[in-house]
């Protein structure tokens, strides 16, 4: 079967910076396809071409990027792109169209007439499937995320659509399952016998001004929490699911979802510079803390602290579970460190599991260690990016890595008390957390791990 992606967005920064990269990588791999780029930046392939060499490099995956100029307001824009694509096919028994809208939400319903469009007036002698990709977040809150679906729904089947969270191709939302489910003395203590609270923490140190006009219809909540932070949740507190299959994952994952109460324990913040550069006030959130927790028979009790923004001093993603200190209070010795896993994200892939030891020439007394797991020196640093990883499963035709629209819809419903204009929004100097991090961390009676 020929496959052949066609790439709205074909020149912007998702393209550019993350799939054509990946598309290089499975090129080079064995796959073959071929990359039919949409954009108006360039009049031709030629000048198209040029700005591209400079990130990749392989003759192979040149050989297989093509590039249409594509103007979505123009009259007849589907007429050209019809003849393209029934002279990619010719000489094909068979040929499957993948439509990759990496676009802003607000340009879907538009593409998909689009699309219906296209379908309506192609015709080969071939065999013809399709699916369609559309990225994170979708929509804006929960009926607009509705709609989005309604609309989608009206050209593909859900099987042929594809929800992207580039977040569930890294590996360490991978190994959350594996650690958990292939591990017998992990297994036994994940719960809330054992559990005392959960921590994640998102720092960036890069703001949003470069892509401001994009940012400022977002913010931080829809950003991050609706859909990243959300899905790292469903993977620490997803009962074992019957089998690893994409079904069965998500039949899991819904669960945990729809027994988180809305979000009401929450605070927001924004850099201080956030739309100097373009010279009007912009009130979008860059910052977020907040609790919540998973009502569900092993999770109940635990709570789960998240930060997460941009202009940070230093890059910090990780999540840090801290177990109950019984030790300490037998013992009645508050130095016996509690266990704890960290799971860190950035800037290197590494789980830690923290345990006591004796303490050298010591009289019994005891001192945290980690004991490490590194990603790049066990297995290599070469291990897949995660877009890589998302377009191998959508060449394969596996839906695992995807979020389904029930998560979707239930991950819009709980941070939705987070998206209300009048929601207070504290201003923080740049390269500061902003106050209310620890006055929320105080009030709570916890310290932040990092």
């Amino acid at each position: 079967m020929k496959q052949i992606v066609i790439q709205f967005g074909g020149t912007g920064d998702l393209a550019m910076k993350k799939l054509y990269p990946a598309y290089e990588r499975l090129i080079s791999d064995g796959y073959d396809f071929i990359i039919l780029a949409l954009g108006r930046r360039f009049k031709g392939r030629d000048d198209f071409i040029a700005s591209v060499a400079d990130k990749v490099s392989d003759k192979a995956f040149l050989s297989r990027l093509e590039y249409q100029f594509y103007d979505m307001d123009a009259p007849d824009a589907t007429g050209p792109l019809t003849r393209r694509l029934q002279q990619l096919v010719e000489g094909s028994e068979s040929a499957e169209f993948i439509y990759y809208l990496a676009l802003q939400p607000s340009l879907y319903e538009e593409a998909v007439r689009q699309i219906q469009t296209i379908d309506k007036t192609f015709s080969c002698s071939c065999r013809l499937e399709k699916k369609i990709i559309v990225e994170k977040p979708f929509g804006f809150d929960l009926e607009t995320s509705e709609r989005y679906n309604t609309i989608l729904m009206q050209a593909f089947s859900d099987k042929e659509i594809y929800r992207v969270d580039h977040y569930l191709g890294k590996e360490f939302m991978q190994n959350l399952l594996t650690l958990r489910f292939h591990n017998d003395i992990i297994r036994r203590i994940w719960d809330n016998h054992s559990i005392e609270s959960i921590q994640i923490i998102f720092d960036e140190t890069y703001g949003v001004d470069q892509r401001l006009g994009f940012y400022e219809k977002i913010g931080v909540v829809r950003d991050t929490v609706q859909n990243h932070i959300m899905q790292i949740i469903t993977y620490l507190t997803m009962n074992e699911p019957i089998e690893f299959s994409p079904s069965d994952i998500a039949s899991e994952k819904i669960k945990v979802l729809r027994s988180i109460a809305p979000v009401t324990d929450f605070y927001m913040g924004k850099y201080e510079s956030l739309g100097v550069q373009s010279g009007h006030v912009v009130n979008t959130p860059t910052y977020a803390a907040f609790k919540l927790s998973v009502n569900t028979y092993d999770f109940a009790g635990i709570p789960i602290y998240v930060r997460t923004g941009k202009m940070q001093k230093e890059a910090k993603s990780l999540i840090y579970i801290k177990f109950r200190n019984s030790t300490g209070k037998v013992m009645h010795d508050l130095s016996i460190a509690e266990n704890s896993i960290i799971v860190t994200i950035q800037p290197v892939l590494t789980i830690d599991i923290c345990m006591n030891m004796k303490e050298p020439g010591s009289s019994w007394k005891s001192k945290p260690v980690r004991f490490r797991f590194n990603q790049a020196e066990t297995f290599g640093a070469n291990t897949p990016e995660a877009y890589e990883q998302i377009v191998r499963k959508i060449l394969n035709g596996d839906k695992s890595l995807f979020p389904t629209m029930s998560e979707i819809t239930e991950a819009w419903r709980i941070v939705a008390p987070m998206l209300v204009p009048e929601s207070p929004i504290e201003i923080y100097p740049v390269r500061t957390l902003p106050r209310f991090v620890g006055s929320f961390a105080k009030d709570n009676g916890f310290t932040w791990f990092a």
